[in-house]
């Protein structure tokens, strides 16, 4: 069966994860210094591993990504995050001496399980994430949170860019389904990602001091600049 790739997302990701592979193959004598498993030939073959793939299953689509759509998207999703930062931040002050209404909103509106992925780069994580928080925010916890010292512009925000997302559905779709890949692309796909993120997530710590490294392995950073 011929397998094509219309979702500029899906496009992009791969694209995403090529990029952070070749930054990974270039620091990897420094970076092996911290991973047993990290050697020049394990970072080679990641690199041919996500070339073969994109040969394999994206017939082109790589050089047609819709840099408009795609960009609209990452305004959304960049804004979204900001906001539930600010919002998560403030929160923990106002309430910091409820504890309880604390460990109940963070896990009733997506924090507890998807903050730690989402502001690591995981779009994904992200769209669920920001949906997570739409559908659970009701009238009487909103109120409590604004009568302290949040105003109701900043989950405005959040509750707006998680509308604006629902018009990429198609796009974060392509994730988890097999919709645009059929089952080997789609397995093949995933697996590229979930290792690249977990590269990304230790690389982003080592360099933690290097904002210039650090963004070379930054989702967000890398998918903004491809």
């Amino acid at each position: 069966m011929e397998t094509m790739i219309a979702c500029p997302t899906s496009t992009v990701t791969i694209l995403a994860c090529q990029k952070i592979a070749k930054t990974f193959k270039e620091n990897i004598y420094e970076l092996s210094r911290i991973r047993k498993d990290w050697d020049p030939g394990y970072a080679t073959s990641i690199n041919v591993w996500i070339n073969d793939t994109i040969e394999k299953y994206y017939h082109g689509s790589a050089d047609s990504v819709d840099n408009k759509k795609f960009m609209e998207w990452h305004e959304i999703m960049v804004a979204g995050m900001q906001s539930l930062k600010v919002l998560r931040a403030s929160i923990k002050v106002d309430f910091k001496n409820n504890k309880q209404f604390l460990k109940s909103f963070f896990e009733k509106h997506g924090y507890t399980e998807f903050f730690s992925d989402a502001k690591n780069g995981d779009h994904l994580s992200l769209h669920k994430f920001l949906t997570t928080f739409a559908n659970n925010l009701d009238a009487e916890t909103r109120r409590k949170i604004v009568a302290k010292n949040t105003p109701d512009s900043v989950i405005d925000k959040i509750l707006n860019c998680a509308h604006e997302i629902t018009r990429f559905t198609k796009c974060f779709e392509a994730l988890e389904g097999d919709a645009q890949l059929n089952s080997y692309g789609y397995k093949e796909v995933s697996e590229i990602y979930i290792t690249i993120q977990d590269i990304s997530r230790i690389a982003m710590a080592y360099y933690q001091f290097d904002p210039i490294r650090r963004d070379q392995f930054n989702f967000y950073k890398v998918l903004s600049n491809l």
